[in-house]
C-alpha cells in the first residue's frame, strides 16, 4: 500500500518575507500560490485537499483565468495555508485567553482598564476597516455573467443583418435593463468601468434601432446616454462608435453640417483606431457627397480605405451594427452613396459592382437592399439615363427587402420615388411606383 504523501506547512517567517506580504496586501491569490508553492512544494491537488477549493479552480487561478473575489473563497485559503488573516483583510478568530495581568479572584487594575479600552478601540477600528475591504472585494457579477453580457452585443449586431429592427430592439432591451439591474449592485472597480462599456455598447445599439423604427427622439436620448457611459468608462473607440451613430441620425434627417462635425468629432476619440475607418466613410464622405464636396470625398474614402488595408480583414461582410472596423463590402457600400450624393455616378457604380454580389452572397438583407436602391440610382444620372434598368434593380431590391421594416431603407426608396417622376410612363418604373409606396414602414 502507497503512503500517502503529507501535507505541506509553510516555513517560518514565509508570510513576512517582501514578496509575499505585498500578494497579501494585493490579494492576489494567484501570486501567493505561486510563492507558497516555490517553498513548500504542494501540488495543486494537495492546495485543494487543504483548502476545499476544487483543483480545478486552483489551476485556473494559478493560470490567470480566474480570480479570487469571494471572502468566502480568502476564508478557505487562510484557513488551509494558515494565512494569518489579518494579511488578506479579514477579521480575526475570537481569542478566549485569559488576560494575564488579572490575578485569580482580583478585579482588573486601573492600568490594565486602560489598556483594555484603547483595544478595544484599536479593534473596533480594525473591523471598519476590514468590513470596507470586504465590501470592496464583493461583487455581484462574475466573468462569465460579463461575457455573456459582451456576447450579447454580437448577437443583437448579427441578428439585425437578417431581420428588422422591430424584431432585435425587444432583445437589446432586455439585455439593456437586466444590465441596468446588475449595476444596481457593487462590483469591483475594474468590472464595474466593463459594465460601463458594455451598457454603452447596447444603448448606442438601442439608438441606432430606435431611429429604424422612426424614433429620433428616442434614438437621440439611447446616444446620449452611450456616450456619457462610454466617457465613464475611458473607451474612446466606444466614444467615437457612438458619435459615428449621432452622424447617421443627423444625416438622415437632413443635417449635414451638423453630421459632418459629429463624425469628425468622433474622429477625435477614434485616434486612428477601428471607428476611424466607419467615421470616415459613412459619416465624413457621404455627408461631404450631399455637400457637393467631391475632392472631400475623395480624400475620405481614400482615408477609409487606406486605414482598412493595415487590418486584417477575414469576414468581408461582418454586419452593419458591429463595434469592429467596417468590412471592404461596407466601405464600397458606403463610398458608393457619397459619389451617387456627389454627382458621380460612375465612381458611385463602381462600389456598387463591388459590394452587391458580396452582401448577395452572404445573405446581408438590409445592406443588399440598400446597396441595389443605389445602384439603381446612378442610372438615373449623367447625359444617358436608363430609367428601365434603374425600375428593374429597384425591383430586385423590393424582392430582397420584402420583409423588412426599415426607416433607413424607406427613405432611400422615397428618394428613388421622387428622382423618376419623369419616367413615370416607362414600364419598368411603372411597374414598382405601387410597390416602393407600399414598402413596409416601421409600426408603433
Amino acid at each position: 500500500m502507497t503512503r500517502r504523501r503529507p501535507l505541506p506547512t509553510a516555513p517560518t517567517g514565509l508570510w513576512d518575507r517582501p514578496e509575499m506580504a505585498q500578494a497579501l496586501s494585493a490579494r492576489d491569490m494567484r501570486n501567493v500560490l505561486m510563492i507558497y508553492r516555490k517553498w513548500t512544494g504542494a501540488s495543486q491537488s494537495q492546495i485543494a485537499a487543504m483548502t476545499g477549493v476544487p483543483q480545478p479552480s486552483i489551476s485556473m487561478i494559478l493560470s490567470g483565468k480566474r480570480q479570487v473575489l469571494t471572502i468566502e473563497n480568502f476564508e478557505k485559503f487562510a484557513a488551509g495555508l494558515g494565512i494569518p488573516p489579518d494579511r488578506l483583510g479579514l477579521a480575526a478568530p475570537e481569542s478566549a485567553e485569559p488576560d494575564a495581568e488579572t490575578a485569580p479572584g482580583t478585579g482588573p487594575n486601573r492600568r490594565t482598564v486602560l489598556a483594555a479600552s484603547t483595544l478595544w478601540a484599536i479593534d473596533e477600528e480594525l473591523e471598519e476597516v476590514t468590513r470596507r475591504m470586504q465590501l470592496f472585494a464583493a461583487s455581484n457579477v462574475d466573468d462569465d455573467a460579463l461575457y455573456q453580457l459582451d456576447t450579447s452585443i454580437e448577437v443583437v449586431g448579427r441578428r439585425y443583418e437578417t431581420s428588422d429592427a422591430a424584431t432585435v430592439y425587444p432583445v437589446a432591451l432586455k439585455q439593456r435593463r437586466w444590465l441596468a439591474e446588475l449595476m444596481t449592485g457593487h462590483q469591483h472597480p475594474d468590472q464595474r468601468r466593463e459594465l460601463y462599456a458594455i451598457g454603452g455598447k447596447l444603448s448606442g445599439l438601442l439608438g441606432y434601432l430606435a431611429f429604424d423604427l422612426g424614433n429620433e427622439l428616442v434614438a437621440r436620448a439611447y446616444c446620449n446616454e452611450a456616450m456619457s457611459l462610454a466617457k465613464t468608462a475611458g473607451h474612446n473607440d466606444l466614444a467615437a462608435w457612438v458619435r459615428g451613430t449621432q452622424s447617421f441620425i443627423a444625416y438622415y434627417g437632413g443635417r449635414y453640417r451638423e453630421a459632418l462635425d459629429l463624425a469628425r468629432d468622433g474622429q477625435r476619440y477614434a485616434r486612428g483606431g477601428p471607428a476611424s475607418i466607419r467615421l470616415a466613410i459613412s459619416g465624413e464622405a457621404r455627408t461631404l457627397g450631399k455637400l457637393g464636396d467631391v475632392h472631400g470625398v475623395d480624400e475620405a474614402v481614400g482615408r477609409a480605405l487606406t486605414a482598412h488595408a493595415k487590418i486584417e480583414d477575414t469576414d468581408p461582410v461582418g454586419y452593419f451594427l458591429s463595434f469592429d472596423p467596417f468590412t471592404a463590402s461596407r466601405i464600397a457600400g458606403n463610398a458608393a452613396s457619397a459619389y451617387l450624393a456627389a454627382g458621380a455616378p460612375d465612381r458611385a457604380r463602381e462600389f456598387t459592382d463591388q459590394a452587391i454580389p458580396i452582401f448577395a452572397a452572404a445573405g446581408s438583407t438590409a445592406s443588399h437592399a440598400l446597396t441595389l436602391v443605389d445602384a439603381s440610382m446612378t442610372y438615373l444620372a449623367g447625359p444617358n439615363p436608363q430609367p428601365d434598368r434603374a425600375g428593374a434593380l429597384v425591383s430586385e431590391a423590393i424582392d430582397v427587402g420584402a420583409d423588412l421594416r426599415s426607416e433607413v431603407v424607406a427613405r432611400r426608396a422615397r428618394d428613388f420615388l421622387l428622382s423618376v417622376a419623369q419616367w413615370r410612363t416607362v414600364p419598368e418604373i411603372a411597374q414598382v411606383q405601387d410597390a416602393v409606396k407600399a414598402w413596409r414602414l416601421p409600426t408603433a
